[in-house]
Parts: C-alpha cells; structure tokens; sequence
C-alpha cells in the first residue's frame, strides 16, 4: 500500500531537466519518486523509518528568503549565487582550496581524478570575502581534495583569522598530520580550531574497502599527534551498508577511548555522486539518516537513543541531526540532548547565532580551572570534566541526482564557496548525472 506524502521538485538523473517528484510511503519506508517524461521512472528509497520520517517533517520550518541575493534567472539549482530564491544565509562555508590528494578513494566525490585547481591566496581572499558576505562569522570549512598537500596551508588559515573568523575547521585524510609530528602544532598556530578527520572505522578491513589501503594507524597516530598539540579532532565516518553500517558502535567506542581530543562524530550516509558506476543504486545500497540513529541505538546497548537525537531546525529536518552525551567516570555516556514531542522550529536567525556561538566555544579544547570561585571542589572538578568530557554526535545526508529535493536545497545552509565570488549548496556543487557529468561543471 502506498501513501503520497507530499510534492516537490527534482532533476532527472539523465538530462538535469527540472521535473516533479513526489515522497510516497511504501510498506512503511519512504520513497523519493519522479518521472521524466523522457527518461521515465525513478523510485529511490529515501528513509527507512516511515514513522520517524513524518514526525521529523512536521518539525521542518522555511527560513526567510535571501532577499540580498543574486537573481533569478534559469531557477533553482541553476542560478546559485546565492540567488534570491534561497532561504537564509550561510551556516558552513567549504572553501576546496585543492583538488589534489594523497589518497585515491573510489567513493570521494571531489575532482580529483580529473580536475587540476589550485586556488592563489588571492583567490583565495576572495572566497573568504563571499563566505562574509553571505554567511558573517560562519564557520569555515577548508577542504579539498586534501588541503593539507598544499604547502601554503598555514597561510590560507592565518588569512582567514585576519579576516575575522573565529571557527576555522581543516578536512583532512589524516596522512601528513600523521607523518609529521609536529605538523598539527603548526596548524594550530596558524588558525584551525578543529581537525576534521576521515574516520571510517577501527579496523583495516573497512579501510581496504572504502579507501584502498590500510589506514587504521594512519589515523591512531594523527589523532596522537592532535592531542599532543590540544587541537580537537571530529571523527567523520562514511557510512555505507555492507561496509560499515554495523560498526557504529566501534566508532563511538573509539571515539570515547580518546577522549577529550576527540570532540565528535559525525556520520554522513553514502551518497551516489563522484566516483561511481553509471548504475541506479538499489535500495540495499542506500543508508539514511533513519538508518544510522537506529544502528547506534542497537550498536550501543541503549547509551543512545533516537529520542536523543534532534533534528535539524530548518527546512528540511530530514538533512541532519545533532545530539550531546557527556562520559561518565564509569565510561558511559548519558544524554545531554532529547527531543521534545511537540517541538517547535526556532526563528532561524536567533538559531543560526546561537549555532555559531556554539561552534566556536565547544570544539576548543578547554584549560581546567584551577580555583573554586565560590563552588565545592566536587562541582569544580564535574565543570571541568564536563568541558571536556563531552561527545557530538551528529549525521548529515547529502543529496545525489536519484534524490535531489530542489526544495531542500533552498534551505541548505552548507554552501561550497567558488573562486569566482558564488556560494552553490553543497549537493547542487558536487551532483552528478547517472554518466558522471556535473552539474557545475565549469565552477
């Protein structure tokens, strides 16, 4: 039995024309469906928690429209800018300042195979200035590629201080902070507050199969190196069935093992766009956010439930969620984070500031306080542990051509930041057609 939910619009996976679609429920799963009226029907399981799926979207809320934005002339995902059609500002700015790496992942969707792009600090600048202008003191994202090949690193992140922004953020394989002992320190100096760091599992096998190599020690001996120069690390896994959707509860595991410089997970379902088979992927190959919450209720015995993780507060719900645990002395983590059963959006510009303001406080490691300041010593001691001994955990699932919701990407506060002076939602940069042509091409 079938059950539409809902309408929207999306991109045909063959011919990027604008088409209608539609989220059905089927024996309890959604479905993204659309039909072009040349290439035909396409059906893409999108959440397996029907349930869960519903009560997510009576929590989703527009933002205002971009009124400062550019206009509107082909229409949306076409005329990114941001064009006047988009919701809000920006939350995240991910500047590619390469599309080099050390490493040769057959699921990377970066350009790296067969696009050179190495930005000039000048060009540089200039993203740094449109991340400003649309986002204010967002949080930056340096990106690539593999940032870290470029030798100029340290002076792309004091640039970005310069300019005034307090959240600057390194995504990395992990590779050089591994070979060079002293290599996160001088990150550190010139800028990053947190290492972003490609975590797909704590063991081999799962490192052979998604990127190629054995890495598990690559990345022990990064996040060594991290905590010796107190620079937080955030654990970024990509979760895709059959690999290493029943290791969630390793990773968390993991991640408390090495604690305080670990500050975070954050789980990011695979998505079909980059360096894929042509193919339609089926359903067993599709892991959803839905998917993930449920894993790491099952993985951790109950430490965490869905009732803690809380959806994203913006249109639409179902593209993140976020939650907080604090360790225990006894190694366990107790929720910080609940969802409420009636909850209600918060005026998105009062949260996107209350967002910043916790990004650039939480992912710093934090100095213990020595006096009492009127407190017991108990009290001091559980502050203390409290800043340190508390866990991110969120997910984000991004959006490839069989799944592409237009109506999302209007709300995406995650915008890829050209050299050219434009802000382009993540998904829209990097979707690809079902022959591997992107949309952006010419970015």
């Amino acid at each position: 039995m079938e059950n539409i939910l809902f309408e929207t619009t999306s991109l045909c996976p063959a011919c990027f024309e604008v088409i209608e679609a539609q989220y059905k429920v089927i024996d309890n799963k959604v479905y993204f469906c659309k039909a072009c009226p040349q290439h035909g029907y396409f059906q893409t399981l999108f959440w397996a928690d029907a349930d869960l799926f519903q009560k997510w979207t009576r929590q989703s809320v527009h933002a205002d429209r971009f009124v400062a934005g550019t206009k509107k002339e082909k229409g949306c995902p076409f005329d990114c800018g941001l064009c006047n059609e988009h919701e809000g500002g920006v939350c995240t700015a991910v500047l590619e300042v390469t599309y080099r790496c050390n490493l040769a992942c057959n699921i990377c969707f970066a350009d790296t195979e067969k696009a050179q792009f190495d930005p000039t600090l000048d060009e540089i600048k200039t993203m740094y200035e449109t991340a400003q202008k649309y986002g204010g003191d967002c949080s930056i994202q340096i990106s690539g590629g593999e940032p870290t090949v470029r030798e100029d690193l340290e002076d792309v992140l004091r640039m970005g201080k310069q300019m005034g922004f307090s959240h600057i953020q390194v995504n990395t394989n992990g590779v050089r902070l591994a070979a060079e002992s002293d290599y996160a320190q001088k990150l550190k100096a010139a800028g990053a507050d947190l290492i972003y760091l490609q975590f797909d599992g704590a063991n081999d096998a799962i490192y052979e199969k998604i990127r190629g190599k054995k890495l598990l020690d690559v990345k022990k001996q990064a996040i060594e190196n991290c905590r010796r120069a107190q620079i937080g690390v955030l654990l970024v896994p990509t979760v895709i069935p059959n690999v290493n959707l029943d290791h969630l509860g390793q990773i968390i595991a993991f991640a408390k093992e090495n604690m305080p410089v670990v500050k975070g997970v954050h789980f990011q379902p695979v998505s079909y766009f980059g360096r894929f088979d042509t193919v339609s992927p089926t359903d067993e190959e599709r892991c959803s956010l839905s998917d993930v919450m449920h894993e790491l209720e099952k993985q951790t015995d109950g430490e965490m439930k869905i009732k803690h993780f809380v959806p994203r507060k913006r249109y639409d719900a179902h593209c993140a969620f976020s939650s907080l645990f604090y360790l225990s002395e006894q190694g366990r983590l107790h929720a910080i984070t609940e969802e409420e059963q009636n909850a209600k959006a918060p005026e998105h510009r009062a949260f996107e500031k209350k967002a910043n303001a916790f990004t650039n406080a939480y992912w710093r490691i934090s100095a213990e306080e020595q006096e009492s300041n009127g407190v017991s010593e108990e009290m001091r001691k559980f502050k203390n542990r409290l800043k340190n001994y508390t866990l991110a955990v969120s997910g984000m699932g991004f959006q490839d051509v069989w799944n592409i919701d237009i109506s999302r990407l209007r709300g995406c506060c995650v915008q890829v930041i050209s050299n050219q002076g434009s802000a382009i939602a993540l998904c829209a940069f990097h979707v690809t057609d079902q022959e591997g042509k992107r949309l952006y091409e010419n970015r």
